[in-house]
């Protein structure tokens, strides 16, 4: 089984499913993902979660507002026989959703790009006036974005200064010292583009209308059928907030040399369906521009606990910087875009 799921035993999982769900078991089979479960009502797919009953809870209900309101190309999690959406085994916490039969949506044309947005917004659309249920917790992320870039820029200052009192610089120590000064600058422009372009104003559009969003809208998020049909996974980390962000991890996560091109028919193709203004790309631009990748490695070098080595927070750091440098095409999209 793939290495998050070698602890548990085949036997095991038959004996949970079988007890927990109203469906019997065939046969199993490992994949990247999860562990496909053959049933007498489909197949199956288990997977290992982090969050807690409540906030699955929150995810499980988006799931089944989102097909209410005619989204239905999702994995929706599957309901125990008394009623949680979780399962314990070996002190994790495990889901069951239905298998969605397709492969990794592969983004290297507009068409593709078109095709992936275009699912973006009618999520975002049928995700409109959401209301959980009783029980559930919900993911809220109106407003912190702004005075979070702002925060990041001091640490990233806070940081580099710390380095002028010490003795003997680390290779991580030099690195980051290289690159401090430009990521502040992309961290705190970040955070001057939301305050003068309207980040709260849309943060109180978006909680008007109980916005919810995916927040990991990326290519390992859409799967592409046999019917070129997209399908979105992914959805337990559903969260209130504002459409940019979605939109924004969209166009980071597109690659090759054609990426302006690619940018271009998101953008379009979302705004067939949700009209993005002048202040949405800029918010948009916000997004990109803040080096998240950078800070959350320098965060846990100077700042947290440690949980790699020197030599492994180096070449992450090495990755981070060179990630960073590549949203510049995105970044000149944007800048040059105009809404119609």
């Amino acid at each position: 089984m793939p290495r998050r799921y070698t602890r548990i035993k085949r036997q095991e999982i038959i004996e949970l499913v079988e007890s927990e769900y109203s469906f019997h078991v065939i046969n199993i089979h490992e994949s990247d993902n999860g562990i496909l479960i053959y049933t007498d009502c489909g197949i199956k797919l288990l997977k290992k979660v982090k969050r807690d009953e409540a906030k699955i809870q929150f995810a499980a209900f988006a799931y089944e507002y989102l097909a209410e309101r005619g989204f239905c190309n999702m994995s929706r999690i599957n309901k125990t026989q008394s009623g949680s959406y979780t399962v314990s085994l070996n002190g994790s916490r495990y889901v069951i959703q239905d298998y969605v039969r397709g492969g990794i949506m592969e983004i290297k044309t507009p068409e593709a790009a078109a095709k992936a947005a275009k699912a973006l917004a009618l999520l975002h659309k049928a995700g409109q006036d959401f209301v959980p249920l009783p029980g559930s917790h919900a993911r809220v992320d109106w407003g912190k974005w702004m005075d979070k870039f702002k925060a990041n820029s001091i640490n990233i200052r806070k940081f580099n200064k710390n380095l002028e009192n010490k003795a003997d610089l680390s290779r991580f120590d030099k690195l980051y010292a290289m690159h401090a000064g430009e990521f502040y600058e992309k961290m705190f422009n970040a955070y001057l583009i939301m305050r003068n372009f309207g980040y709260l104003e849309k943060v109180q559009q978006s909680m008007k209308q109980n916005q919810l969003i995916h927040s990991e809208f990326r290519r390992h998020s859409l799967l592409l059928n046999d019917k070129d049909e997209v399908f979105v996974v992914n959805l337990e980390n559903c969260a209130y907030d504002i459409r940019e962000a979605d939109i924004a991890t969209l166009l980071e996560s597109f690659t090759g040399s054609n990426k302006a091109e690619l940018v271009m028919a998101a953008l379009k193709a979302y705004s067939t369906i949700i009209k993005l203004d002048r202040r949405s790309i800029k918010v948009i631009q916000a997004f990109v521009l803040q080096p998240k990748r950078f800070y959350k490695v320098i965060e846990r070098y100077y700042g947290r606990k440690k949980n790699f080595t020197e030599a492994e927070l180096v070449n992450k750091l090495e990755k981070a910087i060179k990630k960073e440098m590549r949203k510049a095409v995105v970044l000149e999209v944007l800048e040059d875009y105009r809404t119609l």
